[in-house]
C-alpha cells in the first residue's frame, strides 16, 4: 500500500510539472500572437490575420 501512495505522489508531481509547462506555453503563445497582431513591420493584411488568430486563440482559452 505504501508503494502505491509513493507512485501516486510521483505521478501527481509529474502531472503538475506538465500542467505548469503547458500553461507557460499558452502564455507564450498568447504573447507572441499579440505581438504579431501589433507588429508595424507586417503589412496590414498580415496584421489583420494575426488579429483574427489572436481573437480565436482567446476564445479557445476562455472555453
Amino acid at each position: 500500500m505504501g508503494e502505491d501512495i509513493i507512485l501516486c505522489q510521483r505521478e501527481i508531481r509529474r502531472l503538475r510539472c506538465v500542467v505548469r509547462t503547458y500553461e507557460a506555453q499558452l502564455r507564450e503563445m498568447e504573447s507572441y500572437l499579440g505581438q504579431m497582431a501589433e507588429n508595424p513591420l507586417f503589412g496590414d493584411e498580415a496584421r489583420q490575420v494575426a488579429r483574427e488568430i489572436f481573437r480565436t486563440w482567446k476564445r479557445i482559452l476562455e472555453e
